[in-house]
């Protein structure tokens, strides 16, 4: 498969934030935005590399925390002694082309359609190809796949902690909270289709580092960037016109779930201390350099290796 992974993302991105930071928002105000604006799929554009798609995760769903332990176990997707979840198909069904959603996913879906319809929509577009769309069980809901990076999970669990914080780096790289367009593309340590280089070279702006663990018992979602400017003033997966979606790191009583961490690289001139990426770079090939391991102030000594890293094109 290729190893360049681009999709579309808002526009309002960490590489021309600076340009509105005389829009700062407080770290929890805003209001939710309308669901309506995010049921229709982003349409796809004709790019001259690689896989293109459609991005359109609302910063709302990531709050609602979807893909927690407890909802998980609720609808037998987990269990208190596995916490692998389950085949995002349903048994028998799955051919080249596609297949029908598991009943437990149907069911976890239909509980609460506003926040877990473009979660699925999320997973699909982080698991399964471009010629592989995933159906409810009465076909009036499709989720069409993107970058096909576990295909495995068509047919197995989801297994092992590593795998879970790849896919949720991989859905908080999705988020829009204008539903606008932008390429991307995205980097990270963990061996092929990983930590290879953009095959579009016009994708060489380092934007952003993405982490967390939304299948955690008490998820975690983190946003780190730009590389020097103060992340607090900054952000497309946190700003929208309709509000700030994110929590300043030290803000505990900010009812967000993403966090808004500190720059990628930080300047010791400027803002040192901000710097989240607490390992030397690694150059993916073209001198795309990636953080290969991020930390928040929020959990002292832990660090998170399976991320990602957003390079975008350069600012017109």
């Amino acid at each position: 498969m290729t190893t360049q992974l681009t999709l579309l993302v808002s526009r309002f991105g960490f590489a021309g934030a600076l340009l509105a930071s005389a829009l700062v928002l407080p770290a929890c105000g805003g209001e939710p935005v309308d669901v309506e604006d995010f049921e229709g799929e982003v349409a796809e554009a004709e790019q001259a590399t690689g896989p293109t798609g459609g991005n359109n995760l609302p910063p709302f769903a990531i709050d609602s925390d979807p893909l927690k332990r407890s909802v998980t176990d609720t609808y037998g997707i987990t269990s208190t002694t596995n916490p692998d979840p389950l085949p995002l198909c349903k048994n028998g069904t799955v051919t080249a082309t596609g297949c029908t959603l598991k009943p437990e996913w149907e069911s976890w879906m239909a509980a609460d359609g506003t926040n877990r319809a473009p979660m699925m929509k999320g997973i699909a577009k982080c698991s399964v190809s471009t010629s592989f769309t995933i159906t409810t069980n009465d076909g009036t809901q499709t989720f069409p796949g993107q970058w096909d990076l576990y295909p495995s999970w068509k047919t197995n669990r989801l297994t092992g902690e590593d795998k879970r914080e790849r896919m949720s780096s991989c859905l908080l790289s999705l988020l829009n909270g204008n539903n606008q367009e932008l390429a991307l593309c995205i980097v990270g340590p963990g061996g092929a289709p990983f930590n290879t280089p953009c095959s579009d070279p016009l994708l060489s702006i380092r934007e952003g580092g993405f982490y967390g663990n939304l299948f955690a018992t008490n998820p975690t979602a983190y946003v780190a960037g730009p590389d020097t400017a103060d992340p607090v003033d900054s952000g497309r997966a946190c700003f929208a016109t309709q509000g700030n979606y994110c929590c300043a790191e030290n803000d505990t009583n900010c009812n967000h779930r993403i966090v808004l961490t500190g720059a990628i690289l930080g300047s010791p001139d400027q803002n040192f201390a901000n710097k989240r990426c607490n390992a030397p770079l690694v150059d993916a090939g073209g001198g795309l350099w990636y953080c290969p391991s991020f930390f928040s102030t929020r959990e002292p000594n832990r660090s998170y290796t399976n991320v990602f890293t957003t390079f975008v094109p350069p600012a017109e």
